[in-house]
């Protein structure tokens, strides 16, 4: 190839990084919100044992407390894992990115060195 097609190639190589770190941080703020939301829902169960045990209700209340929380649990944590295997798939591609970016540049490094020593 020669050294404009390397450099086009050196630009889209450049394009498809920043997409794939925009990516990786979209699921990064992705995984803050499940976090947040671990919270909440963990707050929501000890509010409701702390009320159950304070008012004295009967077991059922707390078990119907246990369940929800563990369903939404269940649910958050299927979600992470599936927003860290997207995650670890961005990276991967980031990486094969990466080196291939590195590789090209150093052939335009050394199509612009061949280039300019015929003159020098």
């Amino acid at each position: 190839m020669g050294i404009a097609a390397n450099q086009a190639r050196l630009m889209t190589l450049t394009a498809r990084q920043h997409d794939l770190e925009l990516r990786a941080q979209q699921i990064s703020a992705q995984k803050m919100v499940l976090t947040y939301n671990s919270q909440t829902w963990a707050k929501q169960y000890a509010d409701a044992l702390n009320a159950a045990t304070v008012n004295g209700v009967d077991q059922e209340a707390m078990a119907a407390a246990k369940a929800t929380y563990d369903a939404a649990m269940a649910s958050l944590s299927s979600q992470e894992k599936l927003f860290d295997m997207e995650l670890t798939q961005v990276n991967t591609e980031h990486n094969a990115i990466k080196t291939e970016y590195d590789a090209i540049k150093s052939l335009v490094g050394d199509n612009v060195e061949k280039s300019f020593n015929v003159f020098g």
